[in-house]
């Protein structure tokens, strides 16, 4: 009876240190949320907002003042190279042209006198009827005429230019973006050259002028890929590339921000100038590569969890390393690990841990409180 009592006691403490030790373990591991190792895409990006731009455009203007007589050209109009696009009421221009041109007649006429005068004189001089001062004087009077009429013929010139002001042409083919004249409209030309048409010379070409900011823009170059939406259209990706990065920086909010010019092609139309892009520039992929939630290398144990992880704590971690905790058994076991790329919500794991490994990604409940 004895040996049986005694069995009993020995077989109920062993059940009891594994009943023991196996809630112990589990009341730990409830105190955690984890997390596995898994494998995984990385691609860090930065993105941006900007506007959709044609990459040419032109500001058609006038250079003479004057009356609006007809407009030609209207939004949205396919105008080619040389196309009339509005004419201007010529009739002082006309009366311009006409003055210009009676003055250079005018002119041309006393030089031709002033010709003959000289011829005369010079004549007399040679058979030494007059004294060469006689001379002198008629051949000032002839260089004077001839100044007259270079004179005249520069006012003619411009006259005759300003005539054909008058008829405001397209100087590319493109398609007219924006009118600023009507019929019957005054323009005046007196103090700078106003905007009458703008016309964007390739719909099928555009550009978006995005701002990076200085944080980011050292890790942007060239011909890098680039994708981005638009609200018109939010199930389309288009896609560009990087051209140019502009030296003038802007400051936006106390933070200096660089404009990045991305090329588009737009075949199909359905960009139109002016419209918002949300940008996400490609900077690096990592494919098939192990993985983390970047939270759980967040993760700080607190000082009552400290109390439980019997490994010494690591130190001197070099550059791109970080710490985070697992649990094996009974133990919290902190591993130092070396991390690649991050595209903020997840991180490459380069060395520490391997796939299937489970890390701490935060304490749960009352340990969250505690932890934090």
């Amino acid at each position: 009876m004895k040996k049986w009592i005694f069995l009993g006691i020995i077989v109920l403490g062993i059940g009891g240190f594994w009943f023991l030790k196996s809630n112990k373990t589990e009341s730990l591991g409830q105190l955690f949320e984890m997390v596995p190792v898994k494998k995984g895409t990385i691609v860090y990006e930065v993105t941006a907002t900007g506007k959709i731009q044609p990459i040419n455009t032109i500001s058609v203007g006038t250079q003479v003042s004057g009356i609006i007589e007809q407009v030609l050209a209207d939004y949205n109009d396919e105008v080619k190279e040389g196309q009339l696009l509005a004419k201007l009421d010529a009739a002082v221009l006309i009366e311009n042209k006409n003055d210009a041109k009676a003055r250079l007649d005018l002119a041309k006429a006393k030089e031709d006198i002033a010709k003959l005068d000289y011829v005369r004189v010079e004549k007399l001089y040679k058979d030494k009827l007059i004294a060469k001062t006689s001379l002198e004087e008629s051949e000032i009077k002839l260089k004077t005429a001839q100044a007259e009429v270079l004179i005249a013929e520069a006012e003619y010139n411009k006259a005759e230019r300003n005539f054909g002001y008058a008829s405001i042409t397209s100087p590319v083919s493109g398609t007219v973006i924006s009118k600023e004249v009507e019929q019957g409209q005054t323009v005046a030309a007196s103090l700078s050259t106003p905007t009458l048409f703008t016309i964007a010379e390739d719909l099928s070409k555009m550009q978006i002028e995005a701002s990076i900011a200085e944080a980011d823009i050292g890790v942007i170059v060239p011909e890098m890929p680039v994708t981005f939406t638009v609200d018109a259209y939010p199930n389309d990706k288009f896609k560009g590339i990087v051209k140019q990065i502009r030296l003038s920086p802007t400051e936006e909010q106390n933070v200096v921000m660089y404009t990045v010019v991305i090329e588009v092609d737009n075949d199909s139309r359905k960009l139109l100038p002016g419209m918002t892009a949300s940008v996400n520039i490609k900077v690096k992929e990592a494919k098939d590569v192990l993985t983390l939630p970047a939270m759980a290398l967040q993760y700080k144990p607190s000082a009552q969890v400290r109390e439980k992880i019997t490994v010494k704590q690591l130190d001197n971690l070099k550059e791109n390393e970080v710490i985070v905790y697992s649990l094996k058994g009974n133990e919290i076991i902190p591993t130092i690990i070396t991390k690649g790329l991050s595209d903020m919500t997840s991180v490459e794991i380069l060395s520490g841990l391997k796939l299937g490994d489970t890390v701490i990604l935060d304490a749960k409940g009352a340990g969250r409180r505690r932890g934090r």
